[in-house]
């Protein structure tokens, strides 16, 4: 059993390995999944959006994308006690948490469908990460509600503008991530660097994944570059 230290004290888990390929979402429970997520983040005043995919989705098709595999939201970091605070009321609604990173990521799961929470932390002036991945910080402060399966939730007011600088000018084209083919070797081998990864002591993960980290931060820059020249 894994654990996290929460303000309402320990929450034990079981760790579930979540790789790209696992497959298609259900689109009906997490729609369910969605709406009750909502539920109780508006009884504990805790503010989130849609982001990635969902937002991709949810602007582009009205729905969730058929080849999506999760839901993806994002928490402002200074929330991330009251979202850890909220995780015994989540297991009393069916959702567990199957996957945490100590850095600012938490995916908690219901029948089987599961939400991916990014809590997006300063880290240069006018941008937020969360392990590694960078957004403009404007695309998560300046928000507006908007309809989505009959939800009231929060998107980025620039959405459109967030869509071409993630997806390219392209992005109401569907692209095709995997095809859920996933062998058996591969989850395995996945399945292993994820538990090793876990057991890693502060002192060497954090050294360990800042140079995955980087990877990531370069990316964004080269994207910024090419979408600043293309304006």
């Amino acid at each position: 059993m894994e654990k996290i230290k929460t303000p309402k004290g320990i929450y034990r888990f079981s760790l579930k390995i979540l790789y790209l390929g696992r497959k298609r979402i259900d689109k009906k429970i997490s729609k369910q999944n969605l709406s009750d997520f909502n539920a109780i983040a508006t009884r504990n005043n805790l503010k989130f959006g849609l982001l990635y995919g969902t937002l991709l989705g949810a602007i582009r098709e009205q729905d969730f994308i058929a080849h999506d595999e999760d839901i993806d939201l994002f928490v402002l970091f200074e929330q991330q006690d009251l979202f850890l605070s909220m995780l015994f009321e989540l297991r009393e609604n069916g959702f567990e948490v199957v996957r945490y990173d100590r850095r600012g990521l938490v995916s908690i799961m219901r029948n089987n469908e599961y939400i991916d929470i990014y809590f997006f932390r300063p880290f240069r002036e006018g941008i937020r990460t969360c392990c590694g991945e960078c957004v403009f910080e404007k695309y998560l402060l300046d928000t507006i509600y908007m309809d989505f399966l009959s939800e009231k939730v929060l998107v980025p007011k620039d959405y459109e503008e967030f869509l071409i600088f993630q997806y390219g000018k392209d992005w109401k084209i569907p692209v095709y991530f995997t095809d859920f083919n996933v062998s058996k070797l591969y989850q395995l081998l996945f399945f292993l660097k994820e538990k090793i990864k876990y057991k890693l002591p502060d002192f060497i993960f954090y050294p360990y994944v800042r140079k995955l980290e980087q990877k990531l931060i370069d990316d964004f820059y080269q994207k910024l570059e090419k979408f600043e020249a293309q304006r």
